[in-house]
């Protein structure tokens, strides 16, 4: 019985700092490696596709929230289209290069630039997915041309690549993978416009209705539920991470649709409404 008792009273003792060591790691903000699988990266399924469109240039312009004033926002980070700049004009962004794996892909995405212990930390990989996001698949329409819109919700943050899911709303304060991944879910539902006045009121996110995922009846065209990933290869395993837009709660994304209309067209149509959720997608439709 003695033995039983201290066998008991051991296995208290190692319950005890087992749980200790994950109070002290969540106090530290460590966060940890993405997984293999998950049902946000799907691996090679589902009506959805993927550009890869890496970091192109950085600059405190905003030619959504401050078109036509160099200089008058806090620092952007931008992928995708290279020209982006305060006077950029839809058709000006048409006629440049892009850093997107699709060459049909002129749209712009930028968020703010992120400091890692102080220093600034560039993007090596940014890969954004467009998905039915739950929602009838052959309804899914493509973002209407010249659309702008602000996403300031739907962010996570972990250590590794944010394309498998998971995180948490805040970044972590160490990474021992050097590696800072951060999230933005835009929303997947508009009113018919292609602005508003605080560039987030035309759009809205979908939500479970009577058992289906559908768009609220204020916003009832279904579009593609747009997921930026980017990852940051880090200097130090200890942060913290800083914005330039301030605290962690003002990370943001903005979403300019400038893509050749007709190759965006054929991708919804042919990767979205043509794939079921549980058909492999064409290669077509990979990143």
């Amino acid at each position: 019985m003695i033995k039983m008792d201290a066998l008991k009273a051991w296995m208290t003792l190692l319950g005890a700092v087992a749980a200790a060591a994950v109070t002290v790691l969540a106090a530290l903000g460590t966060a940890p490696a993405a997984s293999a699988v998950s049902a946000d990266a799907s691996a090679d399924h589902g009506a959805s596709f993927a550009v890869r469109c890496d970091f192109s240039h950085r600059a405190s312009d905003d030619p959504i929230a401050h078109l036509g004033h160099p200089g008058a926002s806090h620092s952007h980070d931008f992928f995708g289209n290279r020209s982006t700049h305060a006077r950029s004009t839809y058709s000006g962004m048409l006629s440049n290069g892009t850093t997107c794996s699709h060459f049909s892909d002129k749209a712009a995405y930028w968020m703010p630039t992120v400091k890692w212990n102080g220093e600034t930390i560039n993007s090596n990989r940014a890969v954004f997915y467009y998905r039915a996001g739950g929602k009838d698949h052959t309804k899914v329409k493509p973002f209407p041309a010249g659309l702008k819109v602000i996403s300031n919700s739907h962010i996570s943050w972990r250590c590794g690549r944010t394309d498998n899911g998971g995180g948490q709303n805040r970044p972590p304060g160490r990474c021992s993978n050097k590696v800072l991944g951060v999230r933005i879910i835009f929303p997947d539902c508009s009113n018919g416009k292609l602005d508003s006045y605080n560039h987030m009121a035309h759009m809205a996110y979908s939500r479970r209705i009577g058992g289906e995922v559908r768009c609220p009846r204020s916003h009832p065209v279904s579009v593609p539920v747009l997921t930026m990933n980017v990852s940051f290869p880090l200097p130090t395993t200890r942060g913290p991470a800083r914005l330039s837009s301030g605290k962690p709660s003002t990370m943001h994304a903005d979403f300019w649709n400038t893509w050749r209309q007709e190759g965006l067209k054929a991708l919804v149509f042919r990767c979205i409404n043509k794939v079921p959720p549980s058909r492999p997608r064409p290669a077509e439709c990979q990143a």
